[in-house]
């Protein structure tokens, strides 16, 4: 684009320093351009080890001693245990059982994903057929002494579970090995969660509700996205309601985001954003009329250096240094802060870490309460999972660094990374309420260690701790005139180019007159259009797959073509009234006429996106996957074919509002495509060993219905079928599968693993 030209204002000369012309970065950079070097400069650039570096720990690979064997990791750091010893948040009795634990591997945990009954019922089949047997083979052998899977003690309902047993022990007991064998496959499956027992903590301390708007602003891997959005949905009670609320899962790292949205997909929640933003920056979403959407919850699970993960990670015992909490300790009140100003005014603020370090815990905490005046209240949650071991923050800390401790903040240790906020005395934390923080001991549970801190908005946080606002793209200056008694005065501000004028034009489309907060907002325009990049970017050379964000996220955009909404909403019987369609599908391929896949969205997500008129918010996904394009090879005769499939993905979602294209299959029909994968219709003289439809009725159900993408819900006849579901704890709903009706043929349309998880409430081994 050419670059933008400043008007200069009335009696403000063009020599002005606010009379500024942009010019395209390239051009300030000598003609180089982003990311390029001066011919014959091989200098390496903070940006080009930005660029290059994993997100992995990159550690030197451990050398074998002269006899071939490797030496053991030595657990032991002094500077670690002078410096916890002198910060006092062990009591003295248990301080050696606090180090003895901290030695030894961390338990495998679980806990079994849903709620109600449904969750209740998959916890007593893991009890009786898998935790019961290693009772059974204790009891046999006198060899040794296995204890068994134990409930975590103060989760709900007995849903989360763990265990502890060496690698030797899964190699020597196959009934051991069946536990850890079953937690792998169904954690892929979605049943379950493998989740460390300290991080299924803070999610119970939002009091999530299914209006609510939620914030995980440090998401990533995604096991508490995971608990928020089943708070979210649980609470419904019943599986044909969509909630109206939604949580968005960011994170800073784009690799992370994509763990995120593999980890948090399971859910199949049209509620869910995941979004890639350095949390201390999460953009302010306003629409043009100047709705808001202040978050009820928001959860800061923030960058911490970690040590309370020593047993999960022992490679953090040599590495270990007082410098990891004090460099981490800024970043992390900045995303506490950002945290309060976009939290709603009765919302509730989570601040977590997986450190024991008063530096990242407490004093992150102190300066919250100071800089916000008054605006949060640090909440005494100590009857609120009153099972759960904990013991209450510290009022009093000490400041380390390389040199030694430092008693007071008096200027020069800010050369050595210090800051006044780490002090105890910058907040005067001995008057603050901080032992309603709270701390996990690892010795106390058999547990990682762990920091959890609740707050609640009593009032709008002050003007100060609004970080600075960075400007981007060309800048123009907007004028704005007063008149207070008989005097004019003007104002200058600068502002983005494309947003004032946008401003401009909505005022002038309403005549002028203020725009007023909208009573439903639709997305009607394709984001990705604007300041971000166009649909004409393909055309340019840059992506050939469809409409990009600059940095290469995907647009998100409505259907924009009505046949095919009608053609599905007819083909498959949805009442756009209990399911919109209309409004809340959307697509991410450039032909929004002609979309490859279709996403649904929850009411509050849709009028969350179509505020962001700006585009500020960087996209990663967005709601659950329910059609995907599937043209007919053969197409019958009679009313045109629907082109979109029904997704294993978002069936279960999309179940309740479907009312055509269902097959009622009998339970060993629907176990037989299970395994088949594919049914004929009729006998094939050159394939007679494929599998046919057996009852009547379903030959009658499938001959009836129209080719092309059709649901198997299985039928519920007789005490063998309802035993079966007890036995699996299942429902039909719960084992209803996509399928594709040809020509000859019914296909199955759901992934192996799947499948496999399927079969295994059948009773098929799959192993």
């Amino acid at each position: 684009p050419r670059p933008a030209r400043i008007t200069p204002v009335a009696n403000v000369r063009s020599r002005s320093p606010l009379a500024v012309r942009s010019f395209p970065l390239a051009r300030t950079m000598g003609g180089r351009g982003r990311g390029h070097k001066r011919k014959g400069d091989n200098r390496v650039l903070k940006r080009d080890f930005k660029k290059s570096r994993d997100n992995v720990w990159n550690e030197k690979s451990p050398k074998p001693s002269a006899d071939g064997t490797y030496k053991p990791l030595e657990k032991k750091n002094e500077t670690f245990e002078k410096y916890y010893k002198a910060q006092n948040i062990v009591p003295d009795a248990e301080w050696d059982a606090f180090l003895e634990s901290l030695r030894t591997p961390l338990p495998t945990s679980f806990r079994i994903n849903g709620s109600g009954k449904f969750a209740e019922d998959i916890r007593d089949q893991i009890e009786n057929k898998l935790f019961s047997k290693v009772d059974a083979a204790s009891g046999e052998t006198s060899e040794e002494t296995v204890e068994a899977p134990r409930c975590v003690r103060w989760y709900p309902d007995r849903l989360a579970w763990q265990f502890n047993y060496s690698r030797q022990q899964l190699r020597r007991l196959p009934h051991l090995e069946q536990i850890h064998e079953f937690v792998k496959r169904a954690n892929e499956y979605g049943s379950i969660t493998r989740q460390e027992v300290v991080s299924m903590i803070p999610a119970f301390f939002l009091d999530i509700e299914p209006s609510h708007v939620v914030l995980d602003m440090c998401a990533a891997p995604g096991s508490k996205t995971f608990q928020l959005l089943e708070m979210l949905h649980g609470s419904l009670g019943d599986n044909t309601s969509i909630p109206k609320g939604f949580v968005i899962a960011n994170d800073v790292d784009m690799k992370r985001c994509n763990l995120l949205t593999h980890q948090t997909k399971r859910v199949n929640s049209p509620g869910l954003l995941v979004t890639n933003h350095e949390a201390q920056n999460f953009p302010v979403i306003t629409s043009p009329g100047g709705r808001t959407f202040p978050f009820d919850a928001i959860l800061t699970d923030v960058p911490c250096s970690g040590d309370g993960t020593m047993r999960k990670a022992p490679d953090i015992w040599p590495r270990w240094t007082v410098g990891n909490g004090n460099g981490l300790h800024p970043l992390q009140l900045k995303i506490a802060l950002r945290a309060a100003q976009l939290l709603k005014v009765g919302g509730r603020l989570v601040y977590s870490t997986c450190t024991f370090n008063p530096i990242e815990d407490e004093a992150v905490v102190a300066a919250m309460l100071k800089d916000c005046d008054g605006a949060l209240e640090l909440l005494d949650v100590s009857k609120e999972l009153p099972e759960l071991k904990r013991v209450p923050g510290v009022r009093h800390w000490e400041v380390w660094d390389k040199f030694g401790k430092h008693d007071t903040f008096d200027g020069p240790e800010e050369k050595n990374k210090l800051h006044a906020t780490m002090f105890p005395a910058y907040a005067d934390a001995a008057n603050l309420p901080l032992e309603r923080c709270m701390r996990i001991l690892p010795h106390q549970d058999d547990t990682g260690g762990f920091f959890v801190a609740v707050f609640r908005k009593v009032k709008e946080t002050p003007a100060s701790i609004e970080p600075p606002k960075k400007l981007k793209g060309p800048i123009a200056v907007q004028t704005e005139l007063s008149v207070a008694k008989g005097k004019v005065s003007v104002s200058l501000t600068l502002r983005n180019a494309f947003e004032l004028r946008a401003e401009r034009e909505a005022l002038a489309a309403n005549g002028g007159a203020p725009l007023e907060p909208e009573k439903e907002l639709l997305l009607t325009s394709v984001r990705g259009q604007g300041r971000r990049g166009g649909a004409d970017m393909s055309s340019q050379g840059g992506n050939k797959g469809g409409v990009r964000f600059a940095g290469g996220l995907d647009a998100i955009m409505p259907v924009s073509d009505h046949k095919v909404i009608d053609s599905i909403t007819e083909t498959y019987g949805i009442d756009r009234e209990r399911l919109p369609l209309h409004k809340n599908a959307v697509t991410r391929t450039a032909d929004s006429s002609r979309p490859k896949r279709l996403y649904m969205l929850s009411d509050g997500l849709r009028e969350y996106l179509a505020a962001d008129h700006r585009e500020q918010l960087k996209v990663i996904a967005a709601g659950v996957k329910i059609f995907e394009r599937q043209e007919h090879k053969d197409p019958a005769t009679g009313p045109p074919p629907c082109d979109y499939r029904l997704t294993q993905d978002g069936l279960h979602m999309m179940l309740p509002f479907v009312t055509k294209q269902i097959v009622h299959p009998t339970l060993e029909e629907l176990k037989l495509i299970l395994q088949r994968r594919s049914m004929n219709l009729a006998p094939d003289p050159d394939r007679p060993d494929r599998a046919m439809f057996i009852d009547e009725k379903t030959k009658a159900e499938v001959a009836a219905m129209r080719n092309g993408s059709c649901v198997f819900l299985p039928r519920i006849e007789t005490d063998a079928d309802r035993a079966m579901l007890q036995e699996s704890a299942s429902t039909p709903e719960e084992i209803a599968i996509a399928c594709w009706k040809g020509k000859n043929s019914v296909n199955l349309l759901v992934s192996k693993v799947e499948t496999d998880h399927l079969l295994e409430k059948f009773g098929v081994d799959v192993s």
